[in-house]
């Protein structure tokens, strides 16, 4: 990893993984930089958004934090909370970004990512729908299923399909790369709990 981006890394980790979520940044970030090499990303708007992106929830009381996986929270209250942290993770972004100087440009287009990276409709940049494919790809990585189990109180067969009818749905990834790591991290997670 870039020393610009370890700098960030540093900057951010006091806001990150505030949901159960202990590696998400970690994974988002690798998944960030995989896709990037696979489809031809700019790295440093990428990079720093995979960063970034949900350092928003940190801010949020304990039960906003968790809102979303109370099933009786209604949609609006989801997408409010969503929203929220989103607004929240602009303004922590934009202050981590301006403190080691980034590019503007590459400033605006991550805190662009970061704004809506949970709730806009369809994809607005390669950059962006990467971003998003590698933060959905933790739903798929063993730390993240384990994470989505534990939190949502779901058996292994029920978050398994679940989330198997999700790569094919459309809009929900951006790339096709991200389909097929989805699809073998599937693979993966078949076979681990075939071998517990």
């Amino acid at each position: 990893m870039k020393k610009i981006y370890r700098k960030i890394w540093e900057l951010a980790l006091p806001y990150q993984d505030k949901r159960d979520d202990a590696g998400h940044t970690k994974i988002v970030t690798n998944y960030a930089l995989k896709l990037c090499k696979i489809e031809k990303g700019d790295e440093d708007a990428m990079v720093p958004a995979a960063i970034l992106h949900d350092v928003g929830w940190s801010q949020l009381s304990k039960k906003g934090r968790f809102l979303i996986f109370d099933h009786s929270s209604t949609n609006n209250e989801v997408l409010g909370v969503r929203c929220k942290h989103q607004d929240i993770g602009v303004k922590i972004g934009k202050k981590i970004l301006n403190k080691i100087n980034y590019p503007k440009k590459l400033t605006d287009e991550i805190l662009e990512i970061i704004s809506q990276h949970d709730t806009r409709k369809g994809f607005i940049s390669k950059n962006e729908g990467l971003v998003r494919d590698a933060d959905k790809l933790w739903r798929f990585s063993k730390t993240g299923f384990k994470a989505d189990i534990k939190r949502n109180i779901f058996t292994f067969k029920y978050l398994y399909n679940k989330i198997n009818k999700q790569i094919t749905e459309k809009n929900f990834f951006y790339s096709d790369s991200a389909k097929k790591i989805a699809v073998e991290e599937l693979k993966n997670r078949k076979r681990e709990y075939k071998n517990r």
